[in-house]
């Protein structure tokens, strides 16, 4: 198995070079998002204002935010990062994976899935709901919905999510706080990015922190796994199949809930924490 090849932690940092690295990592993980509102808050405005022709489908709206949000802005970041610190793209290791690496692809999203669903059944047991994701809460869209959202999370949400928070932000975190401490930082960074998919704390913070840390907890497993196989390629795919999964899971119990009840009910805890 193969190591991230990154430059080592320097143990001689002060404390305030540390603080601008956390800074700098914070920047990248919120700046992608505010860089995504930035450029569709105009554009939504304009098609309203003149009554521009506009894809109106949820699939196709989407689509659009992810290829604006993932592709555009967080793949675009990323190279803008590197080049202009001069770490080049040979920063992050991508490559194909090695069978063990391709049996850790298929068994880690469950391995997520178990953090995750052990997170939210303390919080429960708590007394605490987590907040529903916005995916869960689209009301009376066509439930195929979720199955073809499935290429997308494959193809685009893992690999360039993947690309800024665990191949940038977090290998960036390691050259100043080691890999145990990058790992959580960027954890934690990541998790706090999909509040506003939260509706922004609108279901109060008990709840909304109880989602979180269930992102947390799912972060640090995608961010273990890369440290492990130093490979993107492999967290990127094991992202995609745990969103896959629980996209799938979201189209059973829309489809078969009326029949399935008792199976809606243990899967809505699990459900409130898609971690798109």
């Amino acid at each position: 198995m193969s190591e991230v090849t990154t430059t080592p932690p320097s143990g001689g940092e002060s404390a305030r070079e540390k603080l601008r690295t956390a800074g700098v990592a914070t920047g990248l993980g919120w700046g992608a998002i505010a860089i995504t509102f930035v450029i569709l808050l105009p554009v939504i405005f304009v098609v309203r204002e003149f009554g521009l022709p506009f894809p109106t489908s949820t699939l196709a709206l989407t689509a659009l935010e992810l290829v604006v949000g993932q592709v555009m802005v967080m793949g675009g970041l990323s190279v803008a990062y590197l080049v202009y610190t001069g770490r080049g793209l040979d920063y992050v290791p991508i490559r194909r994976p090695s069978l063990i690496e391709t049996l850790a692809i298929v068994a880690a999203p469950f391995a997520v899935i178990l953090v995750t669903g052990i997170v939210t059944q303390l919080s429960l047991l708590a007394g605490v709901e987590p907040s529903q994701h916005a995916l869960g809460n689209l009301g009376d869209v066509d439930p195929r919905f979720y199955l073809y959202m499935i290429p997308l999370v494959i193809f685009i949400v893992g690999p360039f999510e993947e690309l800024l928070y665990r191949g940038v932000v977090q290998a960036r975190l390691r050259e100043s706080f080691g890999p145990a401490a990058a790992i959580l930082l960027a954890s934690l960074i990541f998790a706090a990015i999909h509040i506003p998919a939260h509706g922004f704390g609108a279901a109060g913070l008990a709840p909304t922190a109880a989602s979180m840390a269930a992102l947390v907890g799912g972060s640090i497993v995608f961010g273990g796994l890369y440290e492990w196989t130093g490979n993107l390629t492999v967290v990127a795919l094991v992202h995609g199949l745990y969103n896959s999964i629980l996209l799938a899971l979201l189209y059973v119990v829309t489809v078969y809930g009326p029949e399935m009840e008792e199976l809606a009910g243990a899967a809505e805890p699990a459900l409130a924490v898609v971690g798109l």
